[in-house]
């Protein structure tokens, strides 16, 4: 039996490069079978929702506030410190260190933080915080100088 469950998972350090170099390495397997750049960032995005609904069956946030359970999410899924800003419903997340957008490739059009923001906005979802929309406003893997997601969001009562 593997040691790895999702529980110990949870408590170790990912491998980053690994995961990084995996989503790019799909990207490219996806264009040989001719998928358009909206079907990449579609599945990537499933990709990542997938990825926080088994994350959230295993950990308990500490935060309920939607500000902090983002930095909270960000720190312990990515290991990233952010910095967040909060504008009416807009939540603006800014990542320096982003893992899986260390790199820019010429070949990739589409950003692994397109995993990032189906995960973290999983998660929120499964905390009780509903995200109306998401999006990447710049992403180091585009030559941006950090990472910059933005979730829409509503607290559910």
């Amino acid at each position: 039996m593997s040691e790895n469950t999702r529980a110990s998972l949870v408590k170790k350090k990912m491998g980053f490069n690994q995961m990084r170099n995996t989503i790019y390495w799909l990207q490219r397997v996806m264009k040989q079978y001719d998928l358009p750049e909206s079907q990449i960032e579609k599945r990537l995005l499933s990709m990542g929702r997938n990825i926080g609904a088994s994350f959230s069956k295993e950990y308990i946030p500490n935060s309920k506030d939607p500000s902090d359970l983002i930095k909270e999410l960000y720190k312990i899924t990515l290991r990233s410190k952010v910095k967040t800003e909060q504008d009416f419903d807009f939540l603006t997340v800014t990542d320096n260190n982003s893992a899986l957008c260390k790199y820019q490739y010429k070949d990739i059009q589409t950003p692994g933080c397109n995993v990032v923001i189906g995960m973290i906005s999983e998660i929120l979802e499964r905390n009780g915080i509903k995200v109306k929309e998401m999006e990447i406003n710049a992403c180091k893997s585009h030559g941006d100088p950090y990472c910059k997601h933005s979730y829409k969001v509503v607290r559910s009562e």
